[in-house]
């Protein structure tokens, strides 16, 4: 069965086989739960020849014997344990299994070698291999969730992760800003399907609107290469990539068994295809809202404008502007006139950064004002908007949205809790507007898409 075919049915099953659930619970109930608690839309099997049920789902003795053929199953078993259950999936045509497994190629030695090219033989083609040493499949909008308590909702973002935990730290720190994921996978050693393999799906994906990754390493840098460029020509693709210094290597080599590969290499990749490289989990987690947010603008310019109320952040927003490789927009003779209308003279300034003074009452009129004569202004390519409404952040929001697509510019908005609870954030992405809690994260995202 060849990639694509496999991964249509793996990620959203019709039916799933859970094989190592243990009768204490303490092995591999956290999967079964993570089907059970969001409501998974199809079939679940448990598979334990010592028991009859386990958490209400009725158990049997093997694969062969389940009463109808699983789309995907899910092994918690050691190794020769699980290498067996592989076998007897291909033989049943399972299209594809999960493996939680550890101790294959990533041990690094000779015995994990063998056992890595037994599970590809016992596979044979037939039955495409998730992992070994991951965690699976999320697909919050059929109800498969990796762990138990997962977000339920769905959204545009898809996940490519070598590590099970990270998936659901990032899942989370996305949702929280609003978002939602299409699908996600913890794909382990990559020792069948790998980075390219899921790249190929998530470009193709409906339901996806920019993807994210985690990457430690890849088994075919070439075959990786077309991937993404592949991709990166369809959607927004985000890459973090670790392992760039010596330390980071070995620790990739001993946790998933890939070869890191020089940082600069993977500079040039990312440069060549029009991907995002980034550094740190907070700075995938902001490009990724961005990217969701400026999904469709034609072009992003450099050339940006500051509207502020409080100062201090304005200063050290235009250092970041530079630093990034953006610049602050030189306002024009008629957009300096209509901003000294709109703007009180004492305390206040009507160059780049526009610091409209403290605003206490009314402060969406205020700042939607000057926001939309900045944005007027063909000079002008974006503007960073720091600042908000505390007596209402919807109708904030709603203005910049507004002013945004009334120009056809892109907006940047930070969204701290200094202006108190905002929960607008999916509101603000969904309809074309960036924002992350300072104004340099937010500006580093958009430089990072700007400048690709």
């Amino acid at each position: 069965m060849t990639a694509s075919e496999a991964l249509r049915r793996l990620f959203d099953p019709r039916s799933i086989a859970v094989v190592g659930v243990s009768r204490s619970r303490k092995q591999g109930a956290v999967f079964l739960q993570g089907l059970l608690d969001p409501g998974f839309q199809g079939n679940v099997y448990v598979v334990n020849p010592a028991a009859t049920e386990i958490l209400g789902v009725r158990c049997y003795p093997s694969i062969s014997a389940l009463p109808e053929r699983p789309d995907l199953a899910v092994l918690v078993l050691p190794v020769d344990p699980a290498i067996e259950v592989v076998r007897q999936c291909a033989e049943a045509d399972v299209p594809g299994a999960a493996l939680f497994t550890a101790g294959f190629n990533e041990a690094g030695t000779p015995e994990g070698d063998a056992r890595a090219r037994a599970l590809l033989d016992a596979a044979g083609g037939r039955t495409r291999v998730i992992g070994p040493n991951g965690m699976g499949i999320y697909n919050p909008a059929r109800g498969i969730a990796m762990f138990p308590g997962m977000p339920a909702d769905a959204g545009g973002v898809g996940l490519v992760s070598q590590s099970g935990s990270l998936v659901q730290f990032l899942v989370r720190a996305v949702t929280e800003r609003g978002l939602g994921f299409s699908k996600a996978v913890s794909m382990g050693n990559q020792l069948d399907l790998d980075a390219a393999d899921y790249l190929d799906y998530f470009a193709d994906d409906p339901d996806t609107r920019v993807i994210g990754a985690y990457l430690e390493g890849v088994p075919d840098g070439r075959r990786f290469q077309q991937s993404l460029r592949r991709a990166a020509a369809r959607k927004p693709v985000i890459l973090w990539k670790v392992g760039r210094m010596a330390s980071g290597a070995r620790a990739a080599a001993s946790h998933t068994g890939q070869l890191a590969g020089e940082y600069r290499i993977w500079q040039a990749l990312a440069r060549q295809a029009r991907a995002v490289l980034v550094r740190e989990a907070e700075e995938l987690v902001d490009t990724l809202v961005a990217a969701t947010a400026l999904d469709g603008r034609e072009s992003l310019g450099r050339r940006l404008a500051i509207v502020n109320g409080p100062g201090g952040p304005a200063v050290s927003a235009s250092d970041a502007c530079e630093e990034l490789g953006l610049s602050l927009a030189a306002l024009g003779e008629q957009t300096t006139r209509e901003l000294r209308e709109l703007v009180p003279a004492a305390g206040t300034s009507i160059r780049n950064p526009v610091d409209i003074g403290m605003v206490i009452d009314d402060a969406t009129r205020i700042y939607g004002g000057v926001l939309r004569v900045a944005l007027a202004d063909p000079e002008v390519d974006a503007a960073l908007v720091i600042g908000g409404d505390h007596a209402d952040p919807r109708a904030f929001s709603e203005m910049l949205v507004e002013a945004s697509r009334k120009e056809a510019k892109s907006v940047l908005h930070v969204i701290s809790g200094d202006f108190g609870p905002n929960a607008t954030g999916g509101y603000l992405a969904d309809h074309g507007v960036a924002f992350a809690p300072s104004a340099e994260r937010v500006l580093r995202a958009y430089a990072r898409l700007a400048l690709r």
